[in-house]
């Protein structure tokens, strides 16, 4: 029966340091922000497209009208 303890990977010792941990955190994080962000711009096209299709055919307002309905 071979009892020696293997040496730790080095890239594994790393990962499980303090550091490592905390950075892993902050990545992680920042890549939750990038998905939260294209995930908010899916749903605004989705909708978007939603909304052109409910109005197709219907008329529009053009931006001068637009502007002074709003006193702009």
């Amino acid at each position: 029966m071979n009892t020696a303890i293997p040496k730790a990977n080095p890239s594994v010792v790393h990962l499980l340091s303090s550091s490592g941990v905390e950075r892993q955190i902050r990545r992680g994080k920042a890549v939750l922000r990038e998905l939260k962000a294209a995930l908010e711009d899916l749903e605004d096209r989705r909708e978007l497209a939603a909304v052109k299709k409910r109005n197709a055919g219907k008329p529009g307002t053009s931006l001068r009208q637009a502007a002074k309905e709003l006193g702009l």
